[in-house]
């Protein structure tokens, strides 16, 4: 029963509390949201826009992964590092790295790279050969000077540039072979007859010997996929561009919900301080 009793005057103490000082906790909370959400609107806003982008590196180093077409690790740490450059405040690195001047590599607040996955059947995730540039500016002006910054941060890689150019190299002996191994069997198929069975030949693969049903054909699907990675795959390529995004945004909503809940909870303790002082001098 005194247990009740203690637990009755408590919350009547607090509701009396919160009666006499209600002024001071609104004053106090209002002022200090108020001055938040002022001082988010007159700060200079920003821009947030996205791009859907693809990067052959892990084709051109020769990396075999059989759960991903392409591995894109690499092309997502390296364009991670820039973001450290923003935060370092190290605009005139950035800018070299970028090829765009310091003021407009200033403009940027934050640049990062996610991995975009694709979900299965049973709701598990898996790479795609894909992944989503995030960029925040304060100067909407810069965002095309940006994504062409990022092609030349990848085309001028020494590391990449390497791997790249002995790609190109190994891809185009590798098409020049096929298209000679395809002339010897249409020549061999010619000499022989139309009814030679062409199942019966061996061709050598990344996975060993492997019978074919049709390897003329077979040859020119290998070779198309040579083709096509020959003359799209690049260090960088944009699926989707950057948006130049013409909605500033300052974070108004969310920095004055913080500031609310902070400065209400600044009021009670102002309020707290108050009714002990008060209470002192009664006594």
């Amino acid at each position: 029963m005194k247990e009740e009793l203690s637990l009755r005057e408590i919350i009547n103490e607090v509701i009396i509390f919160f009666i006499n000082f209600k002024t001071l906790i609104i004053v106090i909370t209002f002022v200090g949201t108020l001055g938040v959400i002022v001082f988010q609107k007159i700060r200079p806003a920003y821009y947030n826009t996205t791009s859907i982008a693809t990067s052959g590196i892990s084709a051109f180093e020769r990396i075999e992964d059989e759960k991903e077409v392409l591995n894109q690790r690499t092309a997502i740490n390296l364009i991670n590092t820039l973001d450290l450059d923003v935060q370092k405040e190290d605009f005139i690195v950035l800018g070299e790295k970028l090829n765009i001047s310091m003021e407009k590599a200033a403009s940027i607040k934050s640049i990062n790279a996610t991995q975009i996955f694709r979900k299965d059947q049973d709701g598990k995730d898996f790479n795609t050969p894909k992944f989503e540039i995030l960029l925040t500016v304060k100067d909407n002006g810069i965002i095309k000077n940006i994504e062409e910054g990022l092609l030349h941060y990848f085309n001028s890689n020494q590391y990449i540039h390497s791997y790249y150019d002995y790609f190109k190299l190994t891809n185009d002996n590798e098409i020049i072979a096929i298209d000679s191994e395809i002339e010897s069997l249409q020549k061999f198929r010619s000499d022989k007859g139309s009814n030679i069975d062409m199942s019966s030949f061996n061709l050598y693969s990344k996975k060993g010997l492997t019978e074919v049903q049709n390897q003329i054909i077979e040859l020119n699907q290998l070779k198309s996929i040579n083709a096509t990675n020959q003359m799209l795959l690049k260090p960088l390529s944009f699926v989707q561009g950057f948006t130049i995004s013409q909605t500033p945004e300052r974070g108004v909503l969310l920095l004055g919900s913080l500031a609310f809940v902070i400065s209400f909870i600044v009021a009670i303790i102002v309020a707290v301080f108050v009714n002990v002082k008060q209470k002192l001098n009664i006594k």
